[in-house]
């Protein structure tokens, strides 16, 4: 038998110990924040953050859709450019500088949107208080 199933083994047996004595442990309940333990802009980064992240895959096919069909009206309606429902992928390929622009661009777009909700979450605050 070689060394290797060996250590396979064992580690099998070493990770299944740990898992095993993970779930025989006592229960850790988290206590909940108390009210003001949290600072608001941390609270407000924390959002930006959450909304910059999940509107990021948007942002970069809206970003993608909108680029390739700028290259498909700028190369004179050429089938082989057309953008994704209709085109091949052949003609998709990119450089270094056009996917780092569009990169860039997604990730702007991304910010823009956590900056509006931002913006809209202050307006209702304000709105509240009078």
């Amino acid at each position: 038998m070689s060394r290797r199933p060996v250590r396979v083994v064992v580690l099998c047996i070493v990770l299944l110990a740990l898992c095993g004595a993970e779930a025989f442990s006592e229960e850790h309940v988290p206590q909940p924040l108390a009210p003001g333990e949290v600072a608001p802009w941390l609270k407000d980064l924390w959002r930006a953050e959450a909304i910059t992240v999940g509107s990021f895959p948007f942002s970069l096919f809206v970003t993608l859709e909108v680029y390739d069909t700028y290259r498909y009206v700028t190369r004179g309606f050429n089938p082989s450019y057309a953008p994704w429902p209709l085109g091949s992928s052949i003609a998709t390929t990119y450089s270094a500088q056009e996917t780092a622009w569009l990169a860039v661009s997604a990730v702007s777009v991304s910010l823009m949107i956590a900056g509006i909700d931002f913006l809209i979450g202050r307006l209702n605050e304000s709105r509240t208080r009078r």
